[in-house]
Order: structure tokens, then C-alpha cells, then sequence
């Protein structure tokens, strides 16, 4: 039944030039259109319904159109979800259409400062990444349509987060002893009312791992010591970590970057501080054989008389 309603749609439109039709998953269908003009659209309620008294919704309100067939005008980006009805309101069928403006602007996603709209990392090598996504404060109605994530034409597991800004996903093939060779292709359709975006990454597991914060395991004097993430792969002579070291004065930040820092980087899981004044001691993560993402930073606050730490 969708799949007549696509055709249809499809061959109607091929008439306006400058438009297509493009079926996102069953009954949701992405008009994309290279200007904001009116376009006229042929729905389909149904092949079976033929003999039947249609009446159509358009997003809940009746319209004047009936029948199995009728043409529906599409202004710019007011799509809409168009439902037909038996005359006692009961539901035949519905095709949610939406418009995609393919050449202009993102506007639904926020763009991050290393100008992607989708920012995927993985703890660890064990095949599971999560990939996540900020929204325009000011698209209040939003949704997302559809999303896949594919590696070698085979689909990977996702799970959409609840709060609808981030995928979880796990790579089941993956070993994580072997040469990655083919990169994971991530699509995934938003919304917002019934303006449609396409968003696309494609990574490999190790261009995105990120070691989660280290554990400072024990303070004593100026001597640090700690352990690599509980969730970091094991064994680590096959995962080695390397480490930043960061000595900062007690009212900055570990992000500071000014005078009077003591800095290393090292493969050891010990350090000794040199400052004599109160001081943030600060160290992260990062797998040195790809050099691509430090982990956050894990700290401690050295006093005269007291400290805190937090990890």
C-alpha cells in the first residue's frame, strides 16, 4: 500500500522539474524541492479502496478534497500528515509528507565548533560507540524520522537515547584485535515540524575513541599515582594509554593555558609535582597509537592544609 502511494507521488512530481520524491521509511515520504515555490502533489489513499467514499484529513482538520485520488498543494516548507477516512472517520491509510530543501542552510541541528552537526566517540574497542547531536534551541517541534548506521552493507544495532539528541550503538562484528579496514556509514533524517534534514558521518572505531577519565588512585605528598579507566580494553600491552600531565595554579581550570604551567606528557602512571604553591594536579587519556582524542580530565586540588579530589 505505501509502496503505491510512492510511485504515484513520484510520477506526479516529475512534472514540476526542479523536484523529487523520496520514500524515508513506510508512509513517510521527503519531498525535495531547490526553491521554496508551490508544488502540486497527487496523493493516493489506496488501490484497495477504490470503491470506497474517501474522505481526507490534513494534521487533523478535514479538507475539501475527496476521493481515492486528490491533488494537495504544498507551500514551502508546510508539509503536513495527510490521512483518509471511511465516512465514519475510521482510518484507511496516511502518508506523512515532509519537505527536504536540499540546497540551503542547516537549520535544525547546531553546528560544533569542528563543524560537524553529529559528534561520535567509543569508550573503548569493544564495537559500542555512541554518536550525539545538539538541537536549535528554537526548534521546539522536533523529532527524529529515521536513522541507520551500516559497515560493509551490513546493518549495525542503534538505540535511540530518550532525550532524542544521541544513538547508542553496537558493532556485534567487530573484533577489536584486528585491522579495521571499512568505516561505519551513519544517515540519520530530523525534523523539525515538517522541514526535513539530512545528516551523514562516516568514522572508524578508532578515529573516535575516547578513553573515559582516568582514577587517581593515591596522593601522597607531591607524588600521584593512577590507574587506567575501568572501562578502557584490556590487555593493556595490546591497549596502551598515554597520558597528559598538567599543573595548574588552584583558582584555573586543567583547560588553562597561560603562564606558570607545569606540563608532560608521559606512559607512566605516576608523577611527581614540582610547584610549591597550592596547585590543580591534572592528567587524561589518549590511545597513542591512533593520537586522534584525549579523554576529559580527571583532577585533584593540593592545598597547604587540605585537599579535594574529583575523578
Amino acid at each position: 500500500m505505501n509502496k503505491i502511494v510512492f510511485v504515484i507521488l513520484q510520477a506526479a512530481l516529475q512534472m514540476a522539474g526542479s523536484t523529487s520524491l523520496r520514500l524515508i521509511k513506510p508512509n513517510v515520504v521527503a519531498l525535495e524541492v531547490s526553491n521554496l515555490s508551490s508544488f502540486a502533489v497527487l496523493l493516493h489513499c489506496g488501490e484497495q479502496y477504490g470503491l470506497e467514499e474517501i474522505y481526507w484529513e490534513r494534521n487533523g482538520e478535514s479538507i475539501s478534497q475527496t476521493g481515492n485520488l486528490i491533488t494537495v498543494i504544498i507551500d514551502g516548507l508546510h508539509g503536513g500528515n495527510f490521512t483518509c477516512h471511511r465516512p465514519n472517520r475510521d482510518l484507511l491509510n496516511y502518508t506523512l509528507l515532509l519537505v527536504h530543501p536540499v540546497e540551503f542552510p542547516k537549520g535544525v541541528l547546531i553546528q560544533s565548533s569542528d563543524r560537524e552537526f553529529i559528534s561520535c566517540t567509543a569508550r573503548n574497542y569493544n564495537g559500542q560507540f555512541h554518536c550525539s547531536w545538539k538541537w536549535h534551541q528554537e526548534r521546539i517541534q522536533r523529532a527524529v524520522v529515521y536513522f541507520t548506521a551500516i559497515r560493509n552493507s551490513s546493518p549495525i544495532n542503534c538505540t535511540l537515547d530518550s532525550d532524542i539528541s544521541g544513538l547508542t550503538c553496537i558493532d556485534t562484528d567487530y573484533c577489536q584485535y584486528s585491522e579495521e579496514s571499512r568505516s561505519i556509514n551513519l544517515t540519520m533524517f530530523i525534523r523539525n515540524l515538517y522541514r526535513l534534514e539530512e545528516h551523514h558521518r562516516t568514522f572508524l572505531i578508532r578515529d573516535i575513541v575516547k578513553p573515559d577519565k582516568v582514577c587517581i588512585t593515591k596522593i601522597q605528598d607531591d607524588v600521584f599515582e593512577w590507574h587506567p579507566p575501568e572501562t578502557w580494553s584490556f590487555p593493556c600491552s595490546f591497549f596502551p594509554l598515554s597520558y597528559e600531565v598538567k599543573v595548574v595554579l588552584n583558582n584555573h581550570s586543567c583547560d588553562y593555558t597561560g603562564s606558570r604551567v607545569e606540563k608532560n606528557e608521559t606512559n607512566k602512571t605516576h608523577y611527581k609535582v614540582k610547584f610549591k604553591k597550592a596547585y590543580t594536579f591534572c592528567v587524561r587519556a589518549q590511545d597513542p597509537l591512533t593520537k586522534k582524542v584525549w579523554g576529559d580530565w580527571s583532577h585533584h586540588q593540593q592545598r597547604k592544609h587540605r585537599h579535594t579530589s574529583e575523578k
